[in-house]
């Protein structure tokens, strides 16, 4: 079974025109032409679509049924040219963006809201990850950019970055946690209670220096570390942001302790290939992401 679009036009303009002559001048053809198309697509369909007995043609109720469907085939052929249209003028359609599991989430969907606002056109694919995950991410060619928190220098990285906002981090537990009422904790006392830490989603750990329990439990999410900081089973170094509310409110305490010289401040950087150019809207993700995040975090 074959049909083109424009005999489906011919039927939804003559559904909606009421009259094959009146479906004609709405698309600049000759009433033969119509009556030709549709027919033509009655023969293709094996169905009748419009009942001609009366003066003007009434669909009948296979037409009814298939005039829904008509419309939406050709409101896809429409959205498919002009996708095409877009991409050989050199327009962006699809940017893969990967984060950092500790962006917050709020700045996220303040980001994404505008986004969609100022590049309607544009499919999102967003990626998460941590310890690693945006960098290999973004080497590979599944992301176009990222938001990264390096472990390691950025400058050995191989990508090109730019620094969005610095990120402080800061040692929590539970007020009824046994460490809370130490007010100079030593080493040996912090190493024999269980501490939680971050790792990627391919299983990359942070480094030695970042250990500082016998008892480590890892998650790919921070924020279940902060919930179970929060019922006193664990301590752990969590962002500042993340946790400075619960501190306010008496439900986390801060513990006077260092954590390792490189998990004590981390940086946000906005991640890409040295081989790729960025595109208007992948600089406006990362203008928009610095900007929120330092609005959030300073």
């Amino acid at each position: 079974m074959r049909f083109s679009l424009e005999h489906l036009e011919a039927f939804v303009t003559a559904a909606d025109a009421g009259s094959f002559s009146a479906a004609a001048r709405r698309l600049g053809k000759v009433q033969s032409q119509i009556s030709t198309a549709i027919a033509s697509l009655e023969d293709d369909l094996g169905l009748t679509l419009f009942d001609r007995s009366a003066k003007y043609p009434q669909l009948t109720k296979e037409g009814e049924e298939l005039l829904y469907k008509s419309r939406e085939l050709l409101r896809r052929s429409e959205n498919l040219l002009k996708h095409a249209d877009r991409i050989a003028f050199g327009e962006q359609t699809m940017l893969r963006l990967a984060l950092d599991e500790i962006v917050p989430q709020h700045i996220t969907a303040q980001v994404l809201d505008e986004f969609a606002k100022e590049f309607p056109n544009i499919e999102l694919e967003i990626l998460w990850g941590a310890v690693g995950d945006i960098q290999k991410n973004v080497r590979s060619g599944q992301a176009d950019v990222g938001v990264d928190i390096p472990v390691d220098d950025i400058t050995s990285s191989g990508l090109s970055f730019k620094k969005l906002s610095n990120l402080e981090f800061c040692a929590v537990v539970a007020p009824e946690h046994p460490l809370a009422g130490i007010n100079k904790i030593s080493e040996e006392e912090l190493y024999r209670h269980r501490q939680a830490l971050g790792m990627s989603q391919r299983g990359t750990r942070l480094p030695d220096s970042f250990r500082r329990s016998e008892k480590v439990w890892q998650f790919e999410d921070s924020r279940l570390a902060h919930r179970l900081a929060l019922t006193g089973t664990v301590w752990a170094g969590l962002p500042l942001h993340m946790a400075n509310e619960d501190i306010a409110k008496g439900k986390l305490v801060e513990l006077p302790i260092k954590l390792a010289e490189n998990e004590l401040e981390g940086i946000f950087y906005y991640v890409w290939s040295t081989a790729h150019e960025l595109t208007p809207a992948e600089q406006w993700l990362c203008e928009t992401f610095g900007k929120k995040l330092r609005a959030a975090i300073s």
